[in-house]
């Protein structure tokens, strides 16, 4: 069956009756050619393209349930532009989920912490036996072991400030303050992971502009924070592998 231009143009916009919409859409079925020439006299087609174009070529392919058929028949032009509106927006939700950024780990939270801190932060820390005594007894008590205070204390190199609970995920994260010679802020942090946490290695990387070591040890995660991104943190990582070790 032959449909002139004028007669698809009042499909697109809408005006053609309901018997002639049908035919013109059953056509359209096995005849590539007349979707060609749809396509070509739609106004919104080029809208349509653009919206393609601007499309990451990376975009993953999505299993899309089947297409529920509307209980009210939609004919013309507004048929075809909600379905390329709807095929567009599913496009750009995939771009969106597939591209966010990961949620940030326990480890890059701490550094984050750790990077508001400046040796004021710390200088008027009253860190006498007492209270850190306190304080250690809260953090053992939350954390469910011992942290070694002793051995902590002896820090090379560093003035033990304080320990206080902090919270990653519902999980407690303990923080142990320190001071260096020049009265920088450096941080021990342990978290509680579980015992079906995997033990894993010494890893050193920046994060949030300060030198960070992280490990992994019988269910606890452990991190040492610098000052800077500039400072050496082996003597230190030494003395506290060693100290934690079981």
């Amino acid at each position: 069956m032959k449909f002139s231009d004028e007669t698809l143009l009042e499909y697109l916009e809408g005006k053609l009756d309901e018997s002639g919409t049908n035919a013109i859409e059953s056509a359209v079925e096995t005849d590539p050619d007349l979707e060609l020439r749809l396509m070509a006299l739609d106004p919104y087609a080029p809208a349509v393209q653009a919206v393609f174009d601007r499309l990451s070529a990376e975009t993953p392919q999505i299993d899309l349930p089947e297409p529920v058929a509307p209980a009210q028949p939609v004919f013309g032009g507004l048929r075809l532009l909600a379905v390329a509106a709807s095929v567009a927006i599913i496009a750009v939700s995939a771009t969106f989920w597939t591209t966010r950024p990961e949620p940030l780990g326990w480890a890059e939270q701490a550094a984050i912490y750790q990077s508001l801190y400046v040796p004021k932060t710390i200088a008027s820390l009253d860190n006498s036996p007492e209270l850190l005594d306190a304080q250690f007894s809260l953090a053992e008590e939350q954390l469910g072991r011992g942290l070694n205070r002793d051995a902590l204390a002896a820090l090379p190199g560093m003035e033990l400030k304080r320990a206080q609970v902090l919270s990653f995920e519902g999980k407690p994260l303990i923080q142990v303050v320190f001071a260096d010679a020049q009265g920088r802020p450096f941080a021990f942090c342990i978290i509680r992971q579980g015992g079906d946490a995997p033990n894993m290695d010494v890893e050193q990387e920046i994060l949030s502009g300060l030198a960070t070591a992280t490990w992994s040890q019988d269910g606890f995660g452990y991190m040492l924070i610098g000052s800077s991104d500039q400072i050496d943190l082996s003597r230190q990582l030494e003395f506290l592998t060693a100290s934690f070790a079981s």
